[in-house]
């Protein structure tokens, strides 16, 4: 998300008038909101008035497509290894990332959720069998591998790969041994085009995403270019590893989205024919979103450093009466099968009436599914969905959506901090997890939801998700705790092994609790709906987040290590401290297992 300036130091005195003024003006934008539908990176109420009327008509003159476009291959990078290590500087200015929400929920507050799990699982999921810190913010104690961002909040993210594991957050990356021995020091992303130079080499924006083609054993890492230059392009920069080894040389590619739209919150998907990309639309200088994009890049020809074509549709010519499609994520294929010859990737988003009315005898609360063709041999012969519309439209059980805007709201309470954390339950979190068993093929997804006073994790396993679509099982996890130290669970990563054991990784807080990094699971067979095994802590945050604005994540990952199909392995954000240091930021990365995967 686009990044704007704060102060970095905060007197503690200051913080209660700091936090009614943000108050006020959280609660003016959700009540400006309720008239409108589409995503907001979050400004004045007088800027969404002006751009509202903007978005309606950018949405009004697009077109679906195709659109075909050709990457520029800008040549080869520097092996990682030999890239002059970059010490990051002290940061003495921080800056926060434009907040991005819903409209406020108008039709779903008095849900009532049917799949609520509200005992603890007892099963032998195992304790972390690694642990180790990833990328920090070098804002407070001490930071060993510092992120040269300077921003809040982290996008933390990260990969198994066959020897080695990669992590990314906001503007850097850095590369580990399975056992945590730093292979490659935190590196700004840009440093990878540093040689080549053009846009991706000036702009080191953020939004990362790493993911391990286990197929091809290739590593891709991505960022966008969120705030062009004059006569510059929004666009996504990429770049493909040239063997399984991280620390090697990369294919660099830059594709050029143009300068009208800007594409926010883009998530990856490997697939057997392509590299498939979700984005939400926001026409230029606008704060709210015009819809949807739907993007896939040409693997084969990414493989062998050629320049590449993508095909992008642009959803806001097919959107809802009334909503937009918005907040997706295309499928990312986990386990040593492909996803069968010629079949589509899939995109997933989850509504509920507020922010998709209702069609008939439709309740509203509703996973969407589209097909996505690509057809490399005649480009605008792909298709996405039904001319745009979803392929398959399933009902889910009822739930609310929290709406926390700015750490006000239905937001993740937490020990010690002026605010709630920023839940982000507008969208589904990465990944949208695909496996292909042989006799059948599913999906695994979850966003966050409300769970009475709390915040809990609604995950679903979609089996046959390209042909005949059906909910296998869904669920809601949030345990009742003790009266004292009642926790929300958020910012959840799922993903399933190759026994079809389920695991989900998740922030966890209370008012007596610092956010910390938890897990849980289902073994495949145990009861439908529920996480089975037992909560367990993968590490335990030690200082709330005390930047006033309540963010937190963007997201986490939870990857599947390609070397045994068995270890999970999850990474996201906690803090170091509970002195009054201001937004600071460090990351864990940590491995468990069921206990019957070998």
């Amino acid at each position: 998300m686009k990044k704007r300036n704060v102060r970095a130091v905060l007197v503690l005195a200051l913080l209660g008038a700091v936090a009614g003024v943000l108050a006020l003006t959280a609660s003016n934008g959700r009540q400006d909101a309720d008239r409108a539908v589409g995503v907001y990176r979050e400004g004045s109420s007088a800027e969404q008035a002006r751009e509202r009327a903007s978005a309606s008509s950018a949405a009004a003159n697009a077109t679906l497509g195709p659109h075909v476009g050709t990457g520029e291959f800008q040549g080869v990078s520097t092996a990682v290894a030999d890239l002059p290590v970059v010490v990051a500087p002290v940061v003495t200015a921080l800056n926060t990332r434009d907040n991005e929400h819903l409209t406020a929920a108008k039709g779903s507050s008095n849900a009532k959720d049917p799949v609520i799990q509200k005992k603890r699982g007892t099963g032998p999921l195992s304790a972390p069998l690694a642990s180790f810190d990833g990328i920090c913010l070098p804002f407070g104690p001490p930071c060993a591998e510092a992120s040269s961002c300077s921003c809040l909040p982290p996008d933390t993210n990260g990969a198994a790969g066959a020897t080695q594991y990669v992590q990314m957050v906001n503007s850097d990356f850095a590369v580990y041994s399975k056992t945590g021995t730093v292979l490659r020091h935190a590196t700004p992303i840009n440093a990878l085009w540093s040689g080549v130079g053009g846009e991706c080499a000036a702009h080191n924006d953020g939004d990362p995403v790493v993911v391990y083609d286990q197929y091809a054993g290739r590593w891709l890492l991505s960022e966008f270019v969120a705030q062009p230059a004059t006569g510059e392009s929004y666009g996504e920069c990429v770049a493909l590893s040239q063997t399984s080894d991280a620390t090697g040389a990369y294919n660099l590619y830059f594709f050029d989205f143009g300068p009208d739209t800007f594409l926010d919150y883009p998530h990856f998907g490997v697939w057997r024919d392509g590299y498939y990309m979700s984005a939400n639309e926001f026409p230029t200088g606008q704060e709210t979103s015009s819809g949807a994009a739907a993007i896939v890049y040409e693997r084969d020809k990414m493989l062998v450093g050629q320049p590449a074509r993508f095909v992008w549709f642009d959803e806001a010519a097919a959107n809802p009466v009334g909503g937009q499609y918005i907040g997706q994520l295309p499928a990312d294929a986990d386990g040593s099968k492909l996803p069968p010859a010629g079949e589509p990737n899939v995109f997933a988003e989850v509504d509920d009436p507020a922010s998709i009315p209702p069609q008939g005898s439709d309740s509203g609360f509703d996973l969407r599914l589209w097909n996505f063709h690509v057809d490399w041999s005649n480009p605008q012969a792909s298709t996405f969905g039904n001319d745009g519309q979803p392929s398959s439209t399933l009902p889910v059980a009822p739930f609310v959506r929290p709406q926390c805007v700015y750490g006000y709201g239905d937001c993740a309470l937490q020990k010690g901090g002026p605010q709630g954390l920023d839940v982000l339950g507008d969208r589904l979190m990465f990944r949208l997890a695909y496996r292909n068993f042989g006799d059948h093929e599913s999906l695994v997804l979850n966003h966050t939801v409300k769970a009475g006073a709390l915040e809990g994790i609604r995950w679903y396993e979609v089996r046959s998700p390209t042909k005949s679509p059906v909910i296998a099982q869904q669920g809601t996890y949030a345990p009742d705790d003790s009266l004292t130290n009642p926790l929300s669970r958020w910012m959840g990563s799922i993903a399933m092994d190759k026994q079809g054991n389920v695991a989900l990784g998740f922030s966890a807080s209370g008012v007596n609790d610092f956010p910390s990094l938890r897990y849980t699971g289902r073994a495949a067979g145990d009861a439908s709906g529920q996480m089975t095994q037992a909560e367990q802590v993968l590490y335990t945050g030690q200082g709330p987040q005390t930047e006033p604005e309540g963010r937190w994540g963007d997201y986490s990952e939870l990857s599947v290590d390609p070397a045994n199909d068995c270890t999970f392995w999850f990474t996201s954000e906690y803090l170091t401290t509970d002195a009054v240091v201001i937004g600071s930021w460090a990351t864990r990365i940590g491995a468990f297992r069921f206990p019957g995967c070998k």
